[in-house]
């Protein structure tokens, strides 16, 4: 995607389910539909795509964008409605019905005649054209006012959702590196993988979040580690995901170490029930 713009991407979503008629609750299907193909393509022109901000983008659409566009739907229903079964022909002949009755009890029956008739039928059925196309007109009105106010609120949205995918997709990568490090200090106090993996369960289990857990854990090797987690500064989601991380970077780790007995070792002590 050339411009991760949520204007442009959000028009294009909304174009389409327009186009195929999607019905409301499809409308997530067509934005992970979009997002995969758009990201597809990305990637077959560009050699390094970051899908982290696609997903960011994708999530924020779900969010933010399609309450919008729902409530905006919800809000013209009727409108919308009662255009597609507008007709002409009722508009002529109900002016020219309408008028013609008044005109012959106003003028006690002298307007049925023929001379009479038919040039105030033409006039009324031309002032029914003139009414179906001012209330055709009124309701696009309507919609266009409504529309415009959905366009204005999504690109309210943009800047900040953008932003804030950006953000998260560099703090993504800054928290990366530093768990890298963290990682590195924690598996260099262990020799053997089996002795990591012990205490990592233990700390993984426990999820300490404060000092007195951290103590009684009693594992200094993840003291730094679990420092922050003790401080109050992650919640536990992201607690979640510094554990995850740890457990990828200490296979990385202990792979590089032993390449040729590491995996099969790591395999036979866990058995399949």
């Amino acid at each position: 995607m050339n411009e991760l713009q949520l204007k442009k991407i959000s028009k294009d979503i909304i174009e389409r389910a327009e186009k195929a008629v999607v019905p409301e609750q499809g409308l997530p299907k067509v934005v992970d539909d979009y997002f995969i193909q758009q990201l597809k393509e990305d990637e077959m022109r560009h050699a390094g795509i970051d899908s982290r901000l696609y997903e960011g983008l994708r999530q924020a659409v779900k969010t933010e964008v399609l309450p919008l566009y729902e409530k905006y739907l919800a809000d013209t229903a009727r409108i919308r409605e009662r255009k597609q079964q507008r007709r002409l022909w009722r508009y002529v002949v109900g002016t020219v019905v309408i008028c013609e009755v008044v005109e012959a009890i106003l003028t006690r029956g002298r307007s049925i005649a023929p001379q009479v008739l038919i040039p105030t039928g033409i006039m009324y059925s031309f002032i029914g054209s003139i009414l179906y196309v001012a209330s055709q007109y009124v309701d696009d009105l309507f919609l266009n006012r409504a529309r415009k106010r959905l366009e204005q609120s999504i690109e309210g949205l943009g800047t900040r959702v953008e932003t804030d995918a950006e953000y998260d997709s560099r703090r993504q990568l800054m928290d990366a590196d530093i768990l890298r490090a963290e990682a590195l200090e924690v598996l260099a106090q262990y020799d053997r993988p089996e002795d990591f993996w012990r205490d990592y369960r233990r700390a993984r289990e426990a999820d300490p979040t404060t000092s007195a857990d951290l103590k009684a854990l009693s594992l200094s090797a993840f003291d730094r580690f679990l420092k922050f987690h003790v401080q109050d500064q992650y919640t536990a989601v992201a607690r979640q995901q510094r554990f995850n991380r740890l457990f990828i970077e200490a296979h990385e780790v202990f792979i590089s170490r032993e390449r040729d007995s590491y995996v099969i070792n790591h395999l036979k002590s866990h058995k399949p029930l």
